[in-house]
């Protein structure tokens, strides 16, 4: 008995993938993304999936970490979050669940909600916000602030500062 198989290439092509199906998924996935040669930032997350069409799209799931890099190389501000979206046609990143951004000085973001607007170098929420700055608590509801969180604006500002022992009064 002779058995032969045939691949009609016509055929193959005439496949149709359903949309639901991503391009691409990778496990324990590490990105680095680099301008003119130096490291800008790592992105590392436990699944990242991604989509061509319809609309270009990237998710991360499973807990990620975006680490960003200063001039001379050396690691900045970290953000982790449970999960997260990149959409590059509109140059933004959301993250979402439990994300933690903690900035070169130490201080650290709390909040649910958190978009990088990359056109713009700029992160933002409407939603709560809990900054721990040494033993000051910041809350606020919406946050502005430089990509790298190394600066910000809180609205609607709640909290508790510790001013010390001593206090100075200017002299009127």
């Amino acid at each position: 008995m002779l058995l032969s198989c045939k691949n009609d290439l016509d055929e193959v092509a005439a496949v149709e993938l359903p949309a639901a199906v991503p391009d691409r998924i990778t496990e324990d996935a590490e990105y680095l993304y680099t301008d003119s040669g130096v490291v800008r930032n790592r992105l590392r997350a436990t699944r990242i999936t991604e989509w061509g069409a319809p609309e270009k799209r990237t998710e991360m799931d499973g807990g990620l970490e975006l680490v960003f890099f200063d001039t001379a190389g050396q690691q900045g501000s970290v953000l982790t979050a449970r999960r997260g979206v990149i959409l590059p046609d509109l140059e933004r990143m959301q993250v979402m669940d439990d994300v933690v951004f903690v900035n070169a000085k130490g201080e650290r973001l709390e909040t649910e909600l958190l978009t990088w607007h990359q056109d713009s170098a700029r992160v933002r929420t409407d939603r709560a916000v809990r900054i721990a700055r040494g033993a000051d608590v910041i809350h606020g509801m919406g946050l502005d602030a430089a990509e790298d969180f190394s600066s910000y604006v809180i609205k609607r500002v709640t909290g508790t500062l510790h001013l010390g022992d001593t206090l100075a009064a200017s002299p009127r």
